[in-house]
Formats: structure tokens, sequence, C-alpha cells
């Protein structure tokens, strides 16, 4: 229980920053665009679990602050992350990063061996994406960054 509220607490301070720009929701559809390039909108319902309307709400609002473009070509509309976008993703990776680097240090070999034991075994027994949930739990940086 308690390195759960560890890695609680690592999470909220990285994102705390993202937070005062974009809601978590709209935070949510960012890193899924930045890491997986762009979606269809109803792609990005479908995975965040919410409803084709939910998501044009959102879309609108992240289009009109400037944090994604929308391309409709015929019933589909395609989502893409702006280059700001990436920058505030990265920029929550990166803090979260340097975050657990400096506890792994903190640690012996052993430790941090574990710690990936741990890590690995989790994301493979909870059914996780591994791309996505790794890299958002580890801060790793997404593929071809």
């Amino acid at each position: 229980m308690d390195a759960s509220v560890v890695w609680l607490g690592i999470v909220l301070r990285s994102l705390a920053p993202a937070l005062e720009q974009v809601t978590l929701q709209q935070y949510r559809i960012l890193v899924l665009l930045v890491t997986r390039g762009s979606l269809r909108a109803g792609d990005l319902a479908v995975e965040l679990g919410l409803l084709p309307s939910g998501i044009t709400r959102m879309v609108d609002r992240l289009v009109r602050d400037g944090w994604v473009t929308r391309r409709t070509s015929g019933r589909e509309v395609l989502v893409t992350a702006g280059d700001e976008a990436v920058a505030l993703v990265e920029h929550v990776l990166a803090r979260r990063a340097v975050e657990i680097r400096t506890a792994l240090r903190r640690m012996t070999p052993e430790e941090r061996t574990a710690v990936r034991t741990a890590a690995d075994a989790l994301v493979r027994t909870t059914g996780a994406e591994p791309v996505l949930d790794a890299q958002i739990l580890l801060a790793t940086a997404p593929p071809g960054r």
C-alpha cells in the first residue's frame, strides 16, 4: 500500500503543471495522441470509455485552445496532437522520469532489479497495454521520440 501512495504522489506531482492548462480527461486524450499518433475520434471515445458526443465536445475545446487539429474526411474525423500538446506530455513524462530516477539512484542494485521485475510482472498480469501503460507509469519516451 505504501508503494502505491508513493507512485501516486509521483504521478500527481508530475501532472500538476499540466492540469493548470488542461483537464485530466483532456490530458488523457493528448497522451493517446502523442504516444499513438493521429487517431479517429471514434477510436478515442472507445479507448477512453466515452460516448462519441463527449469526445466531440472535448476535441472541440482542444482544437479551440490549439492543442490538437482535426481533419474530416467523409464521416471520419482524424485528431492529431499539435506541437504544444507533444511538449506538454513530454514535460510531464520528463518530470516523472526525474523523480523516478532520483528514487532509483537511492536504491541498491538489487532493489532496482526487484523494482524492474515487479513492474514487468504488474504490466504482464494486469492485461494492461504495455506500450502505453508502461510508458506512462515508468515515464519512458514514446516510440520515435
